[in-house]
């Protein structure tokens, strides 16, 4: 069954910003960019839309080969994946989006020659998705927690051992519900400031 998540007001830190534009000693930072930095990240409070979905399911099969079934319904392959699975119960597939506003000023910045802003601007968005992210894992080990169970890292498409192409089987979760986000033929979630991923649930009894 897929839950839509709603989250609170989202706020963006000028400084992980800056971090994430790689200024190691925020002290060093000219204070123009500081001031840049602040007028983006509430420039971003206003343009993001944050939405979420989460689909939990029944881990029912991990293969050695790295095959597995969840919820009856969803399948993957993935060596990786099935390493991380081998002891869950189940699993949960997120989506989380900001939507295209922020995205679509910061290229309209960047069009007017205002490059440091729409940089800024862009990266403030990724701020933001780490923020609904962090806000997505602390509900979902609410959950695992109640269920006795501990909640492993992200997994996500892409990453390491987990072909790209793994995104169709993983929105095929969500067959069925309005989303607003799609992916392109490439297998690229459109808006681009979307993610997606899987949590396992294992006992904490349970021994590796």
């Amino acid at each position: 069954m897929v839950e839509p998540l709603t989250f609170p007001d989202i706020r963006v830190d000028p400084d992980l910003i800056l971090r994430l534009q790689k200024y190691k000693d925020l002290e060093t930072v000219p204070q123009v960019v500081k001031t840049v930095a602040r007028r983006m990240a509430e420039t971003a409070e206003t343009l993001v839309e944050p939405q979420g979905w989460v689909w939990r399911g029944r881990v029912d099969r991990v293969d050695a080969s790295g095959h597995m079934q969840i919820g009856g319904m969803v399948d993957f392959e993935s060596p990786t994946l099935a390493r991380v699975l081998r002891s869950a119960d189940e699993a949960a597939i997120v989506l989380l989006t900001i939507g295209p506003r922020l995205e679509r000023r910061a290229h309209e910045l960047i069009g007017e020659e205002q490059l440091v802003e729409g940089l800024l601007l862009d990266t403030a968005g990724w701020v933001a998705i780490d923020a609904l992210l962090k806000e997505t894992r602390r509900r979902l080990g609410a959950v695992a927690k109640t269920l006795g169970c501990r909640l492993t890292g992200r997994m996500a498409p892409g990453f390491a051992g987990w072909g790209l192409e793994q995104q169709r089987p993983l929105f095929s979760a969500f067959d069925g519900t309005a989303l607003t986000v799609h992916l392109t033929e490439a297998c690229v979630m459109i808006p681009r400031k979307s993610v997606s991923g899987l949590y396992g649930l294992i006992p904490v009894t349970r021994v590796r």
